[in-house]
């Protein structure tokens, strides 16, 4: 491959890699949420140390942890169970949901 095929290649994948989860519906993420709140509370604050708090996160970091749990390239039992039915837009609704809480990242400790 060229340089510049590979320079191709490399701006083609940041650009896919940056594509905002713009498109994610918060209010249909709220009524996907249920599961999730087990471990990550209703508004992505957890209630144990043990998971991680998501609310408040960016969204298009929640959109790739979840896709990558469910493409396998991210490894965690529990969440690859999690995802498994759930479709592209799903996780780009509960992304742009758990986004949108103001969670524990903006509490003061």
């Amino acid at each position: 491959m060229t340089t510049f095929g590979k320079i191709s290649c490399l701006a083609a994948l940041m650009l896919a890699i940056s594509v905002p989860a713009q498109a994610g519906d918060a209010a249909r993420g709220k009524e996907l949420s249920t599961p999730c709140a087990a471990c990550h509370g209703p508004d992505g604050t957890s209630p144990t140390p043990a998971f991680p708090n998501i609310g408040g996160q960016i969204p298009e970091y929640l959109y790739r942890a979840l896709l990558d749990y469910k493409l396998g390239t991210r490894e965690n039992a529990i969440m690859a169970g999690q995802v498994e039915n759930l479709s592209r837009q799903d996780m780009k609704d509960l992304a742009a949901f758990y986004g949108s809480q103001k969670g524990s990242l903006y509490l003061k400790r």
